[in-house]
């Protein structure tokens, strides 16, 4: 494992799991610029460097393993911690450090030997000069050096005594010329003894993001939702805090945003060293930092208008000296200087202290609606209509705008703080559908629903409640229980209330997402008989298509966009589905690839087992098509027995399309009409759900290559009656190859040249090419060698591109049969227009689709589509041979 994607141990954390430490994460970057730095790689510029970073950053983390990953190339590593109750005694830290060495020491000469021996309080005269102790360290590094590279690493400097950072200082400045490394660590703005001139000074930033949610994830895998974000969110990358905050937090208590506390508590390790740095603080400037932790702005208008004291920030100057707060001159805000300090703050706060705190803010903040009920909710201990209906009415406010957490944290506030049974466990509801639905907090939304139903157990059946039961029922207390989510989604839609229209909305979203993972038409009656019912509330819901099947692109790179940066889990798992769906046949696999492997880790990481399937079988797709056969069969045997035994027969039927791709890959024809047919029947397809008519023409592909041809002859005829082809422009193209594929030879030319020219058809490169080898085949059978050669060119280059390694191979198998193999374009004979020459000049030189079109006013898509095109023309199949097809092809004429 790479150094950056270890898991970092905090400093002085025990080493847990049996003893092994954790290993350091985000910071390999750092890592290799140190290394660099003592010396250990290209461009050394100094042996001596000092780490500074705020406490907790990790800086004695990076010690360690500078020390580990240096002692296993071989040097020596002498270390030493600074400890502040021995600042006081004088060379303390230097006998920390030299104690591995005290057998060289008694081998040195005199007066080297005699002068550390009294300065380490070996015994011999008094205590010598600090001159003579540092020559004398510098005589014993150097010998220890000899005999191969020393490394000395130096924590927490600040609290060495003063005589040990004089001769550290002079050691620092000497290292180069001795084969010394020094590496030495203390906080930013720290006062030492220690001489920096001459050091190279690093500081260690905060973790970024992405490696503080590793680092997290790795320590606290069941940690929930609202627990991590809000830890990610108070921690600021910092390591200490992030493996030290959750510690309060385990237990369902903390499942939710709102059974957290405004400020997550510190602690016992935490509180003894940031609590008490407050505690000592005048009472104005406690009372004055209680409000910029509760208000979380750092506003300093807020801090004046909480204050009757006109010199307000003069008192909170007071914070300055311990560096607890600062004024940013950017963004004209106060902001506490490490993490921990906001809660530091809380600690030491009453209950009392807070809620006026609360009511102060809430009266600050009149202004905004949200935020003062919120301060409203937190200040109020008993039920509260008034403030109860304000905090719903900010929930709304929240969930419009998308802040999901946010909205469940104040919905179930608001029900805490409810006077009327009824409307707590509406409120209740409002929150566990928001936590299922959008914030991916399934184990919260069960609880909720649990007391909403202890509330008033006659909303259990309620439009909303049954919505966010059947998300539960399919994802985690039902295990995919299919048929009972079915039953109480139409039971919901039945009894529900006409008035109930968003409810209703969700209900019956809910309960077509049923029905069509079902596969089953019987299951479809009672939703068409809401659906005509309820038509004015719900006028969108007028297809038998899931969600993400309805998007588009941009809105469901969106709805990931998004998703990856917290937001709605469910919509993140759409537009993932809706990208998959849409590149395949677009022939962008990598993406398709990458695109499933993301979803398959929202699914198991946010626990949405029941839309796992759906990436695995595009991951089965792709190792079809690859020619991975094995792969993609124990993929959609996994897909299927999983899905068979919930009743969830659409999984099945899409495990069945990738079997038949696997077995036309493999040349197993018979196989994949046997899976073609347990998909849709032959001329079965007028009341066929859509997806099932993706493998209309491998179901004719396979019946031509088994000898059926009148099958295949009545699944086109079915195909036709029914206007399949009129539904889609990618079912447009697969009609049209089918209906070559089936027709006779004095027609076929015509039906193919049809395929060919179907509007779209560039866009689908995977099935246009399979068009292209069968029409290539079918003309090499009727002696058209010439035409057959075109066509197979084309295909085999397709194949290549796309990585396509079955078909590829059999369009050269079939172009063999020619009597020639595709050796490429001749580039003499090339003519390509200006802006062909263009885009692939562009291309060449490296730069993305993107990046074209924006140079040439086009779209990503279409600079795509003319690359594609061009490939084939210069008889190429990878980007990267661009440069060399263009320097073949004559210059380009000028104008006349």
């Amino acid at each position: 494992m790479s150094v950056g994607s270890r898991v970092e141990r905090s400093p002085r954390t025990p080493a847990e799991d049996g003893g092994r430490p954790f290993e350091v994460v985000g910071r390999g970057r750092q890592l290799q610029e140190l290394m660099a730095l003592l010396g250990q790689g290209a461009g050394a510029s100094s042996r001596a460097v000092l780490l500074s970073g705020e406490p907790g950053v990790g800086k004695s983390a990076l010690l360690a393993e500078v020390g580990r990953v240096m002692s296993e190339a071989g040097a020596r590593v002498l270390s030493a911690v600074g400890v502040p109750s021995e600042a006081e005694l004088a060379y303390a830290g230097l006998h920390q450090l030299l104690l591995p060495l005290n057998d060289r020491i008694e081998r040195l000469a005199d007066p080297h030997r005699g002068v550390l021996r009294s300065a380490l309080g070996y015994g011999g005269d008094g205590v010598p000069y600090g001159r003579h102790v540092a020559e004398s360290v510098v005589v014993l590094l150097r010998r220890a050096a000899a005999e191969g590279l020393v490394l000395v690493v130096v924590d927490e400097l600040a609290s060495f005594d003063r005589a040990s950072s004089a001769v550290l200082g002079v050691v620092a400045r000497r290292s180069a010329g001795i084969r010394v490394g020094f590496l030495a660590a203390c906080r930013s703005g720290a006062e030492t003894f220690f001489e920096r001139a001459g050091l190279t000074e690093c500081e260690l930033p905060p973790l970024d993001p992405d490696a503080a949610a590793e680092l997290l994830r790795a320590r606290f895998p069941g940690l929930a939702s609202p627990a991590r974000e809000r830890v990610l969110a108070q921690a600021r990358g910092n390591p200490l805090a992030l493996v030290e905050l959750p510690a309060a937090l385990s237990g369902p208590q903390h499942d939710t945003s709102a059974d957290l506390p405004d400020v997550l508590p510190l602690s016992p390790r935490l509180r003894s060293r940031h609590a008490s740095r407050v505690a000592r603080l005048p009472a104005a400037s406690r009372r004055l930092l209680l409000l910029l932790a509760l208000d979380g702005t750092g506003d300093p208008g807020v801090l004046r208008a909480g204050s009757d004291d006109p010199k307000v920030l003069a008192a909170l100057s007071a914070a300055t000296p311990d560096r607890l707060v600062a004024f940013d001159d950017t963004s004209r805000r106060f902001v506490f200087r490490h993490p921990l300090t906001r809660a530091a703050v809380m600690e030491t706060s009453t209950l009392t202290e807070r809620c006026q705190a609360h009511r102060t803010l809430a009266e600050i903040r009149a202004e905004a609606p949200e935020r003062r009920a919120w301060h409203l909710g937190r200040a109020t201990l008993v039920p509260d209509e008034r403030v109860s209906a304000l905090l719903e009415e900010a929930g709304q406010c929240a969930a419009r705008r998308g802040d999901a957490t946010a909205a469940v944290a104040t919905f179930t506030r608001a029900a805490e703080l409810s006077s009327r049974a009824a409307d707590r466990a509406r409120r209740l509801v409002l929150a566990a559908h928001l936590a299922a639905d959008a914030t991916g907090e399934l184990r919260t939304a069960s609880r909720l629903l649990d007391r909403a139903r202890r509330a008033a157990p006659e909303l259990t059946g309620s439009p909303l409640a049954a919505a966010t039961a059947a998300l539960l029922l399919l994802n985690g207390d039902g295990d995919g229980d299919l048929d009972m989510a079915h039953r109480l989604l139409v039971d919901a839609v039945e009894t529900g209330d006409d008035g109930e229209d968003d409810a209703l909305r969700e209900a019956l979203r809910m309960l077509r997402l049923v029905c069509w993972s079902g596969g089953r038409d019987d299951r479809w009656t009672p939703f068409r008989a809401a659906l005509d019912r309820l038509k004015p509330a719900a006028p969108h819901l007028d297809t038998a298509r899931a969600d993400w099947l309805r998007q588009s692109r941009d809105v469901s790179w969106d709805a990931v966009r998004r998703g990856r940066r917290g937001g709605n889990v469910r919509r993140h798992i759409d537009g993932l589905m809706y990208l998959c769906l849409e590149n395949f046949p677009a022939g962008r696999w990598e993406e398709t690839g990458a695109l499933a492997a993301e979803g398959l880790r929202v699914c198991e990481e946010r626990r949405y087992p029941f839309f796992s399937w759906y990436f695995e079988y595009h991951r089965a797709l792709l190792a079809a098509v690859q020619g991975n056969f094995e792969e993609s069969r124990s993929t959609a045997d996994r897909i299927t027995q999983w899905a068979v035994p919930r009743g969830v027969l659409t999984a099945a039927d899409f495990a069945d399309h990738a079997r038949v791709l696997t077995e036309l890959g493999a040349g197993d024809y018979e196989c994949a009409y046997r899976h073609a047919v347990a998909i849709t029947p032959v001329g079965r397809v007028a009341s066929r759900p859509p997806h099932t008519l993706w493998g209309c023409m491998d179901l004719v592909e396979a019946a031509t290559r088994t000898r059926r041809s009148a099958e295949a002859r009545a699944h086109v005829r079915a195909l036709q009656e029914a206007g399949v082809a009129t539904r889609s422009p990618r079912l447009a193209l697969l009609v049209a190859g089918s209906a070559a594929l089936v027709a006779p030879d004095d027609g076929a030319i015509v039906r193919f040249e049809e395929a060919l020219a179907v509007p779209g058809a560039q866009d689908r490169p995977f099935d246009l090419a399979r068009i292209r080898l069968a029409y290539g085949e079918r003309l090499r059978r009727m002696r058209f060698v010439t035409e057959a050669r075109a066509q197979l060119e084309a295909a085999g280059e397709a194949f290549e591109y796309l990585g396509a390694r079955p078909w590829a191979d059999r369009a050269a198998g079939e172009l063999r049969a020619t009597h020639r193999s595709r050796t490429g374009a001749k580039h003499g004979s090339v003519t390509l227009t200006a802006q062909e020459r263009e885009i692939a000049v562009l291309a060449a030189s490296g730069l993305t689709n993107k990046q074209i079109g924006e140079r040439l006013h086009l779209s990503p898509r279409t600079v795509g589509t003319h690359l594609y095109q061009l490939f084939p023309k210069l008889g190429i199949a990878k980007r990267a041979a661009l440069r060399d097809a263009l320097a073949s092809l004559p210059a380009p004429r000028g104008p006349r």
